[in-house]
């Protein structure tokens, strides 16, 4: 195998892991929030409260912390995927072991950001029974309407 084909490999791959990374944050808050099986807090259906659940994950108080590991991960799993590749002379193995890494890659960081995710939606409910909200929404599909607590969230996140 060429130098240049081996050099090939390693930027797919480490584009790869960095592009899923960081698009499987947002696919996973997308689908750990429409998931909840808790009951929707008790107040009137006209109370429409909205979020932005981009901010309020960003300024978790643990994320900075938990993107440190994933950056530490990501490379570990970069490596790892080099390696394997490397002792490979046959393509679709080669792409077999990327393959593996990436999905090693996607469960540590479904792992870590769990409890993340967690917290954000346990305070967006605290303060949506605080302020007797019966429905609330991502403020990026509603396009009228709705108070937006996204501060009284992350003030929240930031008690515990």
């Amino acid at each position: 195998m060429s130098v240049s084909t081996k050099k090939l490999i390693l930027l797919v791959v480490t584009v790869s892991l960095l592009v899923m990374s960081f698009s499987f944050t947002a696919d996973a808050a997308a689908r750990r929030s429409s998931s909840s099986s808790s009951p929707a807090p008790a107040a009137s259906a006209s109370s429409v409260g909205v979020v932005d659940r981009g901010e309020i994950l960003n300024n978790h108080p643990k994320l900075e912390q938990v993107r440190k590991q994933l950056a530490t991960i990501a490379r570990q799993k970069e490596n790892e995927a080099k390696a394997a590749a490397d002792k490979e002379t046959d393509t679709a193995k080669k792409a077999q072991a990327v393959q593996q890494k990436r999905m090693e890659l996607a469960q540590e960081e479904q792992k870590l950001m769990a409890p993340i995710y967690q917290d954000c939606e346990q305070a967006v409910r605290e303060v949506a029974v605080r302020r007797k909200l019966g429905l609330v929404l991502d403020k990026f599909v509603v396009l009228i309407g709705g108070e937006d607590i996204t501060q009284d969230v992350i003030q929240q996140l930031k008690k515990k």
